[in-house]
């Protein structure tokens, strides 16, 4: 075999598209993940052992997704509690939750290399990142059937074992921009949140809006505005109500959002996410006594 084809082989990957959630006919509501080899997985994860202990102590304490020590329940109680107290004090708290349009697969290769330069990649180093993201190939495999072989011109590859660290890095700086609110991230889940007993404060939280737009047009990450929510959390009879935009857009409004797994509604309560969760467990109930045929006997 020649031996200059060999390292191409480790860049080839079989993509599975994984569902996500919504309509099972819409090719955006599903996650492309890369089947990667075993051996390209042994050498990634020898190279993140290795470069996750230099740059983690970099990465902002905002972000909770891919770091350890950290999880969507960190995030969720770091923001909620926050928000809970204010929700006990009588104030208002709105949250603007954020979506990207394909977040791991927009990243541009030659802006995630600027970024890892900063924090200090070089050399070789960055030399094999540099060939570890460029010139990669993917087929889609479905049931059997094959698509042809595509060259990757962005993103980093979903199912890999550095594909998330790099994503970190290249997200790192997005709440460095929010000056007059709080933000807290889980790899590209972003919710942007400040108490509001004005008009005022609405206007500073609109700002803030802003600035995340500006730095993803900067670093071409484009925000889902048909997915960017709004709530106001409250118990007042009558809140402030502001209509914030993005790309002069404005932002739909509802009056509970699923956060991480977890239903949130205007008025905090948790009756409607415990509801959820029964109704869940009721039908994974019903589908284990059908097939094994066990009758509770309660």
């Amino acid at each position: 075999m020649n031996q200059s084809k060999v390292p191409q082989l480790w860049k080839r990957a079989h993509v599975s598209p994984i569902h996500k959630k919504g309509e099972r006919d819409k090719v955006t509501n599903y996650r492309p993940v890369s089947l990667l080899s075993v051996v390209s997985k042994v050498m990634e994860r020898c190279i993140h052992n290795h470069v996750y202990n230099v740059v983690s102590k970099d990465i902002s304490a905002k972000q909770h997704g891919f770091f350890a020590g950290r999880s969507c329940n960190t995030q969720l109680l770091d923001v909620y509690h926050t928000i809970g107290a204010c929700l006990d004090k009588g104030v208002q708290t709105d949250v603007i939750y954020l979506d990207f349009s394909k977040a791991f697969d927009s990243v541009p290769h030659s802006l995630l290399l600027h970024k890892m330069k900063m924090f200090g990649f070089n050399g070789v180093l960055l030399n094999w990142f540099k060939s570890y993201l460029m010139e990669r190939k993917q087929q889609v495999v479905i049931e059997g059937a094959e698509s042809t072989w595509l060259t990757v011109t962005s993103g980093v590859p979903q199912g890999s074992i550095l594909g998330p660290l790099l994503f970190l890095l290249y997200i790192n700086d997005m709440p460095d921009v929010v000056s007059f609110s709080g933000i807290s991230l889980f790899a590209d889940d972003a919710k942007c949140f400040r108490t509001v007993e004005s008009l005022n404060d609405c206007y500073l939280l609109q700002r803030d809006i802003d600035k995340l737009l500006l730095w993803s047009i900067i670093w071409q990450m484009d925000f889902n505005i048909d997915k960017c929510n709004i709530i106001s959390i409250t118990r007042s009879k009558v809140p402030v109500i502001f209509e914030y935009k993005i790309s002069d857009v404005p932002l739909y409004r509802v009056q509970h959002m699923k956060d991480l797994g977890v239903t949130i509604t205007s008025s905090l309560s948790w009756n409607s996410h415990v509801t959820t969760s029964i109704k869940k467990c009721n039908r994974t109930m019903d589908m284990i006594q059908a097939r094994s045929g066990f009758q509770c006997p309660c």
